[in-house]
């Protein structure tokens, strides 16, 4: 099978953002599965790492606006064909400064991504079986094969990944032609949201089906209220709406995978190396870990609300967040006026805080995840491969297939949930369960570790081998 991608991130990046981190795992997995596929992003000289090892290898024009494009490789990451315009991608940032408005012409500069990506797939000579899109960054290349490449590509049908449905870029109307969108679809059944153009929804329109990062997630967004009327969009699409859960790297997250030591004792050494770490004694305490980034939803106010509370547990707390995460200051302080039961420990936007991350969730027992933002929920995946247990809600994400601990299930549980994790009273309830069966019901808490620590893995292959199911059985 042959497949082209088209993501507005990707490639080898000094600080992989989410959306890049996750395409490449993705691009590696198809590889793996003996899939040719071609993955093209913009190429970032302010992102990307050693641009001395690229090289241009294609120079073309593509048909929508008429502009040339470079395409540019690396040796050393053959499976990344990256898209160069000065005028669009010699900029410092992805979609705009920081904290500030996005660039105004991003309609214009990804309608040239993906019209460049179809350009060079077509002098490639390669008979594409798909088109997969990423994200509103990616979203227009399905559009495209029904108007500017229709006689060349008409036939290769599009498939769309929504990471985040918050992230989406508006337009007005007036640019519909400039983009390659078939101005009959501006109506709200179509690509119109509010009397713009939603990038987002044209992707979710013009695609055969649609992917979620995870059955809980996809779930959540056709029950839910989404603001400005998106609900009954997707419910009006539903029956191509997939959930397909996202996976996490195990040769990144398992802690133990090179000493393998029985995971007792793994997660006892664990332990001892993170208190180290923090300049503190644990004792015998239950070690709560809450991570802390954007993507946290509202685990900080649940937090919050219950924290004194938790500090009358024989709970020790350690916060892992970022120096720019809005509540540094503010957790800094807390965990001064509680020294024996919290500690901040210091995460930084860069590779190495992986291992940092990595360590924390593997020397702590719970992880303390409320209302997520992040769709596919992979700090959850993340902690089961450290053999830490999560407390969360049953609707986050990946919680959907993970089993609550009961003791009639402590057999299989591999973790505690919550009907509400938005409801402070519920996760403070269950973290005292929680904490029962740690300290009395050793036997089944020791038997819900293993059970989350190698009966759960959820690893990229796994992703995509439903990936490719969905495109075969769509008639690839």
């Amino acid at each position: 099978m042959d497949i082209l991608v088209v993501s507005p991130e990707a490639g080898n990046w000094g600080s992989p953002s989410p959306l890049a981190t996750a395409v490449n795992r993705m691009t590696d997995a198809f590889s793996r599965a003996g899939t040719n596929v071609i993955t093209c992003s913009p190429f970032y000289k302010d992102h990307l790492m050693h641009l001395e090892n690229y090289d241009c290898v294609y120079q073309g024009t593509e048909k929508l606006q008429g502009k040339p494009f470079e395409i540019w490789k690396s040796k050393a990451d053959p499976l990344h064909t990256y898209i160069y315009n000065e005028e669009y991608f010699g900029r410092p940032y992805v979609y705009g400064p920081p904290h500030s408005v996005p660039y105004g012409d991003n309609h214009l500069r990804f309608a040239f991504l993906a019209s460049a990506a179809i350009s060079y797939a077509i002098s490639t000579g390669i008979e594409f079986n798909a088109i997969l899109g990423h994200e509103w960054g990616g979203a227009l290349a399905g559009a495209l094969t029904q108007t500017v490449y229709k006689d060349t590509f008409g036939h290769v049908p599009f498939f769309f990944t929504v990471h985040n449905i918050t992230y989406d870029f508006h337009v007005g109307a007036s640019e519909i032609e400039r983009i390659g969108l078939p101005r009959a679809d501006y109506n709200m059944d179509g690509y119109e949201f509010w009397g713009k153009v939603s990038l987002l929804k044209a992707g979710i329109f013009y695609a055969r089906k649609v992917l979620f990062p995870s059955p809980g997630y996809r779930d959540a967004m056709l029950n839910t209220n989404l603001p400005g009327g998106l609900s009954g969009f997707l419910n009006h699409n539903a029956d191509k709406l997939i959930g397909v859960q996202f996976g996490v790297s195990y040769q990144v997250w398992d802690f133990n995978s090179q000493e393998k030591r029985p995971i007792k004792e793994a997660k006892h050494k664990a332990k001892q190396a993170l208190a180290k770490t923090l300049g503190a004694d644990f004792g015998n305490k239950l070690v709560l870990y809450v991570h802390l980034d954007n993507e946290a939803g509202n685990t900080s106010e649940t937090l919050a609300t219950v924290l004194s509370d938790i500090t009358k547990l024989d709970v020790f707390i350690v916060l892992g967040l970022t120096p720019e995460y809005p509540e540094w200051n503010y957790f800094q302080d807390v965990s001064k006026q509680y020294p024996d039961t919290m500690r901040v420990l210091q995460l930084d936007p860069n590779f190495e805080s992986i291992f940092r991350l990595r360590g924390a969730l593997a020397g702590s027992d719970v992880l303390f995840a409320a209302n997520l933002r992040e769709p596919s929920s992979s700090i959850i995946l993340k902690a089961l491969a450290c053999g830490t247990l999560p407390l969360t809600g049953f609707n986050v994400g990946v919680a959907s297939s993970l089993d609550d601990y009961t003791p009639e299930n402590a057999g299989v549980a591999n973790a505690f949930l919550v009907e509400d994790a938005n409801a402070p009273h519920q996760m403070i309830r269950r973290l005292k369960d929680a904490l029962h069966v740690y300290q009395t019901e050793v036997a089944d808490w020791d038997k819900a570790v293993v059970n989350a620590y190698s009966g759960f893995h959820y690893e990229w292959d796994r992703t995509i081998a439903k990936y490719l199911l969905i495109l075969g059985e769509s008639g690839l």
